[in-house]
């Protein structure tokens, strides 16, 4: 009997060992925080899943779709766990905020934000761009906003179930984008992104041009001409006589002159 027991012993713990890796997680699936449509729990093996909450905003397509959704996953292949902003231009962007646990039970129950998107420009500047099934973009230099402060640039496919689409994009990144490495993988509501290369570099500031003077070099002098002076010298007659002496004052000493000769003439 003690022998029997004791063949049972190991298959016994094994099962309560199985029992105790089962793990219960929240579940819901929204456009708001609240996640409530849906709303229920999972169960996964703890050994190899988690409990997953995402809440996210992307306008990528061109058409705003903000998600929020918890759910179990049994094998977890989401490699990016932090939140995560980048701006491509054209009021594109993404936003999204990822969380895994699988210490305890429902540790998935508390409400995720999407990380705030800011329309304050830092003085910053990056390339932007973003196309769909394409391996090249042609970006062009936009001013970065709130706390996007480095300088994103990443290729990579978007996975929905067995389709996929080539991206590629450049744009203002919060300094969290540095988790992206060659083969990450992140998981949205609708998509999985899996990037095959990405790189985030700290952003230049935006130069300020000063304003455009012209300045007289030190070593030049400047000559200013003065204006010319006009003076009127008296006239001379070629007898040397005075000028004030003409023919006209000559005529008034006349009489006088013919008197006196003739008293001279008499006497």
């Amino acid at each position: 009997m003690v022998s029997f027991i004791l063949c049972l012993l190991p298959a016994l713990l094994a099962t309560t060992s199985a029992q105790g890796e089962i793990l219960t997680c929240n579940t819901c699936f929204g456009q708001t925080e609240t996640c409530s449509f849906t709303a229920g729990t999972c169960q996964d093996n703890k050994a190899t899943g988690g409990c997953l909450s995402v809440a996210e905003d992307i306008t990528l397509d061109g058409t705003r779709t903000p998600f929020f959704y918890k759910e179990c996953l049994s094998n977890y292949k989401s490699d990016i766990k932090v939140p995560i902003s980048f701006t491509v231009g054209n009021g594109k962007y993404f936003r999204i905020n990822t969380t895994q646990c699988n210490d305890t039970d429902n540790c998935n129950s508390a409400i995720l934000g999407v990380p705030t998107g800011s329309t304050t420009e830092n003085g910053l500047q990056c390339p932007t761009c973003f196309a769909l099934n394409f391996t090249v973009c042609n970006s062009s230099v936009t001013p970065c906003t709130g706390d996007e402060t480095y300088c994103m640039d990443f290729t990579g496919y978007l996975m929905s179930g067995k389709c996929c689409q080539q991206f590629v994009g450049k744009g203002c990144a919060t300094a969290s984008t540095k988790e992206i490495k060659p083969e990450t993988t992140l998981i949205s509501a609708a998509y999985r992104y899996v990037f095959l290369w990405g790189a985030s570099v700290p952003a230049e500031k935006i130069p300020i041009n000063p304003p455009s003077t012209t300045a007289t070099p030190a070593n030049t002098t400047t000559t200013t001409t003065p204006s010319p002076i006009n003076i009127t010298l008296p006239k001379t007659t070629p007898s040397g006589a005075s000028p004030a002496v003409g023919t006209f004052s000559f005529a008034l000493y006349l009489p006088g002159l013919t008197g006196l000769l003739l008293v001279k003439l008499l006497s």
